[in-house]
């Protein structure tokens, strides 16, 4: 899970496509919906459209028809429908305002569009297309407005499929998971799949920096090499192998080799990353090792008993994408303090109850060395229109602060259209070194979501924080239809 979307390893070719709607599964009962925004080969990405992504866990199990015994009839259906696409187009808006400051004036009306066609007209033929297009407005010290408009393509491929075949090829900005951390790259992929392994190489570019614009200034090259367990073991696992190499300017920017691998079974259940750079050329002549370690993201998950499951893991990756529409005092706590080490317990109470407890220790970034350890109280279907709450309590220290951190949510369908939601919290921090640094943020908000007609739906969402060193005020909505 990242920002707002689930990942789960099936895709296509288990009989996912954009629209399916997928039910998890723990410890026999439904807990949340899901529906897939967009699918690859061999996984999905879903958005929550019933309950809420705090319900969800790592190693959770999902249930769901394939595609091809939703279809149907085709009457009545429009021509995008019949083509096989689907997808989104939306406009946003975001506003801040700092009143601590003159300069706190902050606006962003965007349009975004979508589009998912995995199998068009049912060929082999396939696209993707993820555009967006903003312009922000901010004040500066002087007093007067400033304006940048931004125009990115994040996805823009054309690919053709022949399962029976095992060939896949894709061309354009694309996105690949089976490449380790390259996020998005211009170039062509090609693949080959088998019922137990699959295997592919690719070739093309990094995106311009500033603009997002095509560039030929970083050029980077890679294959891969994935085993994976028949599907209808009970232990499911995966294993992918692969090396990349980018150059600038017809130097050395980075060589790696990486490992990705996962594991399912009916108690147990593991993902890991690693990355190992190998330094030659310039970078041996700087003073780096020939080999180094690098990347490491790892997450176990345990199931002791149908109610209680442990769950640990140690992240050292430097950076990671995230695409956040809003922050809050909480997320952004939670986005300094990523890397590290953690342990925690998950208990089921009975049917509406969720108890949590976790301990992290922070050794990476500009935060310094930290600890921090969180107990969470989940109450969810509450009544027949579906409230649930959530309870968060964090205390944190380093060597320079301590504190606490607490939020509390609540949600309830007030309606089969309309749904509400609360949440708010306060962070205090109490500097160990000047007592004029510490600090106290108060925060509280409120989301609405309503569907408007089976494929418009409204999203309003505003927030005010207040502090000793901040007073900020934020607005989102979106306006968002479905086809």
């Amino acid at each position: 899970m990242t920002g707002s979307s689930v990942y789960i390893d099936a895709g296509i070719r288990d009989g996912l496509a954009p629209g399916v709607r997928l039910v998890s599964r723990r410890n026999g009962q439904s807990d949340v919906v899901l529906e897939v925004r967009e699918s690859s080969p061999n996984r999905s990405v879903c958005d929550v459209v019933e309950g809420s992504l705090d319900e969800l866990r790592l190693g959770d199990e999902v249930r769901f028809a394939p595609a091809v015994a939703q279809a149907g009839t085709r009457e009545g259906q429009s021509f995008l429908q019949r083509s096989g696409l689907r997808g989104r187009v939306g406009v946003r808006y975001l506003a801040t305002r700092n009143a601590s400051t003159d300069t706190g004036e902050f606006s962003q009306p965007a349009l975004d569009l979508r589009l998912d066609g995995p199998s068009l007209f049912g060929s082999a033929w396939s696209v993707f297309a993820d555009v967006r297009a903003r312009r922000t407005t901010r004040t500066t010290e002087d007093g007067a407005d400033e304006s940048d408009t931004r125009n990115r393509v994040y996805r823009l491929t054309i690919g053709w499929d022949k399962p029976d075949l095992g060939w896949r090829i894709a061309f354009g900005r694309q996105v690949s998971p089976d490449l380790a951390n390259v996020s998005v790259f211009d170039g062509v992929l090609v693949g080959y799949d088998r019922e137990r392994w699959s295997t592919g190489l690719f070739s093309g570019s990094q995106p311009d920096a500033v603009d997002y614009g095509i560039s030929s200034d970083i050029r980077e090259h890679g294959a891969f090499f994935r085993w994976n367990a028949a599907s209808t073991t009970a232990h499911r696992w995966m294993l992918t192998a692969g090396a990349v190499a980018s150059y600038e300017d017809s130097e050395i920017n980075r060589e790696f080799v990486f490992l990705i691998g996962r594991y399912a079974g009916p108690r147990f259940r593991v993902y890991l990353t690693q990355e190992v750079d190998v330094n030659r050329g310039w970078k041996k002549d700087a003073g780096e090792s020939s080999i180094s370690s690098t990347s490491t993201f790892i997450v176990l998950r345990a199931r002791l008993s149908d109610e209680l499951q442990l769950v640990g893991g140690y992240d050292n990756r430097r950076n990671i994408r995230l695409y956040r529409d809003r922050t809050t005092p909480e997320t952004q706590f939670d986005d300094a303090f990523r890397r590290g080490v953690w342990l925690g317990a998950d208990c089921m109470a009975g049917p509406h109850l969720r108890l949590g407890v976790s301990g992290r220790t922070y050794r990476g970034g500009d935060a310094g060395a930290a600890d921090s350890f969180t107990g969470t109280v989940g109450l969810r279907r509450l009544t027949r229109r579906n409230l649930a709450l959530h309870l968060r309590s964090t205390r944190y220290e380093n060597d320079r602060i301590e504190g606490w951190l607490h939020s509390l949510s609540a949600s309830i369908e007030l309606s089969e259209a309309f749904r509400l939601g609360i949440q708010g919290g306060t962070r205090n921090d109490d500097s160990l070194v000047n007592s004029d640094l510490n600090d106290s943020v108060v925060w509280y908000g409120v989301d609405i979501d309503v569907d408007l007609t089976k494929h418009l739906y409204l999203t309003l969402a505003a927030e005010r924080s207040r502090g000793d060193f901040e007073e900020v005020d934020q607005l989102y909505a979106t306006l968002a239809c479905r086809f």
